[in-house]
């Protein structure tokens, strides 16, 4: 074969080629319930220009041509549901005669099938398996076997019922019995096709210089672009002219991940929905999302011209986080949240870690982003990680795997994601989570996608995801005492300088994991504690807001004054500025929501009230309230 065909055979196949003359049996897993792409050809032609390309429905037409065009001269197919399939050069050999042929030659074969109709052998997993084991043991005619579902032999690899243990011991045998060609450069081969490399007893692959485990992986990059071209005249291409280089260029890039009938797919979305193969980006999203309307793309261009303005309305003190967070929204509208990378990647819109002290406005400042971008705040989907504590946190957020408890409700993440794909995911307190969740963290952040337990992909190139974290905030002393890193009196400056040290000191020593805090790259956000002066914008704020609502739903008024906020602030709120927006709020549900409910409850009357807070004259420090009028 010459050397620059075979470098178009997908990288499996390539490294099956190089062992097959080594090795005596073969697992094939992952991608394995795909259609293929293969040169049917390929042991003819001279160059690669003279390859003609076919599309094979399933794995077993693959590897029956592949065998057939290597030259094997018995080719034998097995699944417990279609049963048995032989295929031979001799035409003397076929399924009914494969015992016969066997046994002229061996009398353990004579004596095993003497009393065995080839269909009672069918039916017989244990059975097929030594006939199996005979075929690769002959020395008669190079043979090789595809046995199909082996991930179907056991319901536990690793538990296995006396049964299920005696198959494997089979196959270990048959490994152990394949017959050498020296003369022909060949040897007997059994290849077996599972889901996972895991649903096999790791004792049949381990240490076994005779066995090998080849994962079967999606189309990459160059296959991708062949599926183009042999497939690109079958999309909806009426009524303009195709942009060809523009989509040659960009193809690959947006189809990262997607196997080859997710590929085919996208041919029949474009011709449904009368797509324009122009399009194809809205082509995309309609199979990955399951909607034409992008909300990035849409996304109004004064919202994002005012998009400071609006977010520093909700989100006080807090001006630098602000412009961090339109900045990267700007990006992201314009399509250029990847433009540092060498093609086009499907990574999420874009990435926020946002650090400080509690109550200074990290998750209302998610929130408003949700509102600016998706005109919904509902638009965020909220994790907090101390929920995902333990060894098992990742099959919570991805779902169990088939046969498992739980596998019909899905993961709690990926279920979500899948109901809304354009949103904003934040992840409260991260450091709160076990460490096989950052497994999954790195998947988002690196490729923009998960496979659930059902073994779907959801995609996170549309969101924007968010990380919260309260390191920083204390740290240990020398012996071991849980002190304050940051003060009231600390500038931000120096906040930002000691929360960093405590981040890079967790994710590169405590959790030994510094690739993950390379993916956050410079997208950290110190949020500043709640100073004075900015406690005061907070409580007029809520006051405010309480002022409209009682309005609105009982139409009473309610009036307070400058005196009252500035003694408010002096007696109930300068020596709680440490817990932030939050506090002030706790502060004023205490004092003055409460009070106002008695009030309320003791004038027999809940609607039309015209009343006042106040601070008594007296005590300057009690909180009152009186009627100014009907």
């Amino acid at each position: 074969m010459k050397s620059d065909i075979q470098k178009v055979f997908p990288k499996w196949m390539q490294e099956f080629k190089r062992f097959q003359s080594l090795k005596s049996q073969f697992y094939l897993y992952g991608n394995v319930y795909d259609c293929y792409y293969f040169p049917t050809n390929h042991h003819q032609a001279q160059n690669s220009d003279e390859l003609k390309w076919a599309k094979f429905n399933n794995l077993r037409q693959l590897l029956k041509l592949y065998l057939k065009n290597e030259e094997y001269e018995i080719i034998c197919y097995y699944d417990i549901i279609d049963g048995l399939d032989v295929e031979s050069s001799d035409p003397a050999i076929n399924k009914e005669t494969i015992s016969k042929f066997l046994s002229e030659n061996n009398s353990n074969v004579r004596e095993y099938f003497k009393s065995k109709d080839i269909k009672n052998v069918e039916s017989n997993l244990s059975d097929i398996l030594s006939l199996f084991r005979f075929l690769v043991a002959n020395n008669q005619k190079v043979f090789a076997g595809i046995i199909n579902f082996a991930s179907r032999f056991s319901s536990d690899p690793r538990s296995l019922e006396d049964e299920e243990r005696r198959h494997y011991l089979k196959l270990l045998k048959a490994a152990q019995d394949a017959r050498l060609f020296p003369d022909k450069g060949k040897r007997n081969i059994l290849i077996l096709i599972c889901d996972k490399l895991s649903d096999i007893p790791a004792w049949l692959l381990l240490e076994n210089p005779l066995t090998k485990g080849i994962e079967v992986q999606k189309p990459n990059t160059p296959e991708r672009n062949r599926f183009f071209e042999v497939q690109s005249q079958l999309f909806y291409q009426k009524g303009e002219e195709i942009n060809l280089k523009e989509i040659q260029k960009t193809f690959p890039d947006l189809t990262e991940g997607l196997t080859n009938r997710e590929l085919e797919n996208l041919i029949t979305i474009s011709n449904q929905e009368q797509i324009h193969l122009n399009s194809l980006r809205q082509i995309i999203d309609l199979f990955k999302y399951g909607t034409k309307e992008n909300f990035w793309e849409n996304l109004d261009k004064s919202r994002i011209e005012n998009a400071e303005i609006e977010l520093k309305k909700r989100v006080l003190g807090q001006d630098h986080a602000v412009r961090k967070c339109v900045d990267i929204i700007r990006r992201a509208k314009l399509g250029l949240h990847s433009i540092d990378q060498p093609r086009q990647k499907n990574r999420p819109k874009g990435v926020l870690f946002f650090a400080g002290p509690t109550g200074t406005g990290k998750t209302e400042l998610a929130k408003s982003l949700a509102e600016l971008i998706f005109s919904d705040e509902d638009a965020i989907i909220r994790f907090d990680m101390s929920e995902y504590n333990d060894s098992n946190s990742d099959v919570k957020l991805i779902g169990s795997p088939p046969g498992y408890v739980g596998y019909e409700e899905g993961g709690q993440l990926t279920s979500k994601m899948n109901a809304k794909p354009f949103s904003i995911v934040l992840f409260d307190e991260i450091e709160k989570a076990h460490p096989v969740v950052f497994d999954k963290f790195l998947q988002i952040l690196d490729d923009g996608r998960l496979t659930d337990g059902k073994g779907e992909t959801i995609y996170f190139s549309e969101s924007l995801i968010i990380f919260t974290s309260n390191l920083g905030l204390f740290k240990k002393d020398e012996k071991g005492n849980r002190i304050p890193n940051i003060t009231l009196e600390d500038t931000l400056e120096t906040m930002r300088e000691r929360i960093d040290s405590e981040i890079k000191a967790f994710f590169n020593t405590e959790l030994n994991r510094p690739e993950i805090l390379n993916r956050f790259g410079e997208n950290f956000v110190v949020f500043d504690f709640i100073r004075p002066d900015i406690d005061k914008l907070i409580l007029l704020k809520i006051l405010n807001t309480i002022k409209t609502n009682l309005l609105k739903q009982k139409k009473c008024q309610f009036e307070f004054d400058d005196k009252f906020v500035e003694l408010f602030r002096r007696h109930y709120i300068s020596d709680n500025l440490i817990n932030g927006g939050r506090g002030i709020n706790n502060r004023v549900e205490t004092y003055i929501k409460n009070g106002l409910t008695n009030f309320m409850f003791e004038q027999n009357k809940t609607e039309g009230l015209r009343f006042k807070v106040l601070i008594n004259k007296s005590n300057d420090s009690e909180i009152v309230f009186e009627c100014i009028g009907d």
